[in-house]
């Protein structure tokens, strides 16, 4: 895998927290993927692995996601979960070559799946494979990802997740999301019959993850855009943007999903 010379954040979007800052307000940063501070690992390690995994982490709520996506990898199967999180937040907001974009989250799939099998009781480790399979999907299309089998794979990914971690409230959104993806492209007929999608469990995810992380910007936002491919709540779509953009942001990404919620309602 191949990190070269990412856009950064504007100076006003990024945050200079410290390692004692960040573990603060870690709690609230990863309620929703319950990721403890500042590791997690499933016996032994040594000091040097706990410092750069820590300091991997500070990068990323920082908004430095190269330095952080770089130390990820470096991590291997440990660093896998920070890495993901970066490359998706790069792809997500900065990073404007569709080809390296998809370059990008192949690359890091293929890591990510390594990682999920060395960690199969890791929770996260399984989470960011759907994240990144998913954020590939959207960017090749929806029925052409499903065409690949890459739905399947998603869903096993998530599922995983879930038994692992009942309470991970970015699952719980991917869950909705994987439901309202197919059924606004396939149809909920089709989609029911092939993929188990149904609009009700789609709900009930996004109703979950709401009730998990009231107060992170993602949420809201995912929640609204689940309703739009729904051809639910429009009313309520609007007033989950509008949370979203009274959010309080925490790091440097959650920045970002405000200012997008934010130019959202404003429209």
């Amino acid at each position: 895998m191949k990190i070269n010379s990412w856009q950064q954040l504007p100076d006003d979007f990024c945050f200079n927290y410290t390692q004692e800052d960040l573990a603060a307000v870690w709690d609230r940063l990863h309620a929703g993927d319950q990721y403890t501070y500042p590791l997690e690992l499933t016996d032994e390690y040594d000091q040097s692995l706990l410092n750069s995994q820590a300091l991997a982490w500070l990068h990323y709520h920082n908004g430095a996601y190269q330095k952080a996506a770089e130390l990820g990898l470096e991590l291997q199967q440990h660093g896998a979960v920070v890495l993901a999180k970066s490359v998706a937040a790069y792809c997500d907001y900065l990073c404007e070559d569709e080809d390296e974009v998809l370059e990008l989250l192949a690359s890091a799939i293929e890591v990510c799946e390594s990682a999920a099998q060395e960690l199969p009781d890791c929770a996260n480790a399984q989470f960011v494979n759907a994240l990144l399979m998913g954020r590939y999907s959207q960017r090749i299309s929806i029925t052409k990802a499903l065409s690949q089998g890459l739905g399947g794979k998603i869903k096993k990914y998530l599922e995983k997740t879930l038994e692992l971690e009942p309470n991970h409230a970015e699952a719980h959104t991917a869950m909705g999301l994987y439901h309202a993806e197919i059924i606004d492209k396939i149809g909920a007929m089709i989609g029911g019959i092939t993929y188990g999608a149904k609009r009700p469990v789609a709900m009930q995810h996004f109703e979950k993850s709401l009730e998990l992380t009231p107060d992170a910007p993602i949420t809201s936002i995912e929640f609204a855009n689940g309703l739009f491919l729904l051809a639910g709540d429009e009313d309520r779509a609007t007033e989950l943007y509008q949370q979203a953009s009274e959010c309080e942001a925490l790091d440097a990404l959650q920045n970002c999903d405000v200012n997008f919620a934010q130019e959202q309602f404003e429209e």
